[in-house]
């Protein structure tokens, strides 16, 4: 049985892999984790993240979608916009990337 325990265990160790510029190998353990774990938004973000380090900017997008559908309104997600803007940079999408950059501004700007 899964525990908790060894899921927090693969998180550090992807967080790890991401300090030592190992995007790769964190990608690896964050796909298994966001399987094992698809509501924690934490694992998407990470995911995003490592995906665009790892210049994978279609996983990096779909990653950040998965995260925006979880929790839309939540505010600490104003980031994933940047990342999500990133990765349709690179995707070729300028037009969608200036749309979640202006979702990020707007964000900010109504933030307290």
């Amino acid at each position: 049985m899964w525990s908790q325990e060894r899921t927090q265990v693969l998180r550090v160790l992807a967080e790890v892999y991401l300090e030592q510029e190992r995007p790769a190998d964190a990608r690896v353990l964050l796909r298994a984790l966001a399987r094992l774990a698809p509501e924690d938004a934490g694992v998407w973000r990470a995911l995003s993240y490592a995906s665009l380090r790892a210049q994978v900017p279609e996983d990096a997008l779909n990653a950040a979608d998965t995260l925006l559908r979880l929790e839309t309104a939540n505010p600490d997600n104003a980031p994933i916009l940047l990342l999500r803007a990133q990765a349709l940079r690179a995707l070729g999408r300028a037009a969608e990337a200036q749309d979640s950059l202006n979702r990020y501004l707007q964000w900010r700007s109504d933030a307290p």
